[in-house]
């Protein structure tokens, strides 16, 4: 009988911790499909998340940006799944041994990438700030904010409070443009971009 007893006991024993255990792990969160990250909201918070990585550079060479159409969804995809780039100053930075890696390219389509690529330089900075994929930001209040700022550069050093009275924002959202300014990531991208020749005032 003590055999039983004991037995009963341990039994409750590790049901008891199993719970415990699961009350403080919480509930599961649902995962990124493509990274495996836990999706907090919507959103996965991994900064080089493919997905993530890949909505960025494709918006980024759309025509409203800088426009770079030889390179399609599926050519940013690998771009973005071979973990290639994460921020769109990256791209003019790639080697000749990183876009080997992608699949069916052929030399002449590399070539009109990188001649589009080339051109893209000259993109007016009001583009520029569109395919930074700042919050908020369409390609109007683009426009607007390079209007009354003169530049990109002047933009990032520009308080809240400024931004929303001259670019007649709401102070949300100038509270999350200044964010993105001062994020390392948007940080370097800007600065890679700039060290390969883009113009930041109009």
């Amino acid at each position: 009988m003590g055999t039983a007893v004991t037995t009963t006991i341990d039994i409750r024993v590790v049901s008891l911790l199993q719970t415990l255990t699961d009350f403080f792990k919480g509930p599961s969160c649902p995962k990124c499909p493509e990274c495996g990250s836990n999706i907090s909201g919507d959103l996965c918070p991994n900064l080089d998340c493919p997905i993530k990585v890949a909505k960025w550079i494709t918006h980024w060479c759309s025509p409203e940006a800088v426009d770079i159409p030889a390179l399609d969804q599926a050519r940013v995809e690998q771009l973005a799944r071979h973990r290639l780039v994460v921020h769109p100053g990256e791209l003019y930075e790639l080697g000749q041994g990183d876009w080997d890696r992608l699949e069916d390219v052929s030399a002449g389509q590399l070539a009109e990438i990188q001649g589009q690529m080339q051109s893209s330089k000259l993109a007016e900075p009001s583009a520029l700030l569109f395919g930074l994929r700042l919050p908020g930001v369409d390609t109007n209040l683009a426009k607007r904010l390079i209007c009354v700022f003169g530049s990109i550069d002047k933009l990032r050093e520009t308080k809240p409070r400024q931004l929303q009275q001259a670019g007649e924002l709401s102070e949300q959202q100038a509270v999350e443009i200044r964010r993105w300014f001062r994020d390392s990531v948007n940080r370097q991208a800007l600065q890679m971009l700039e060290q390969n020749g883009f113009r930041f005032s109009g």
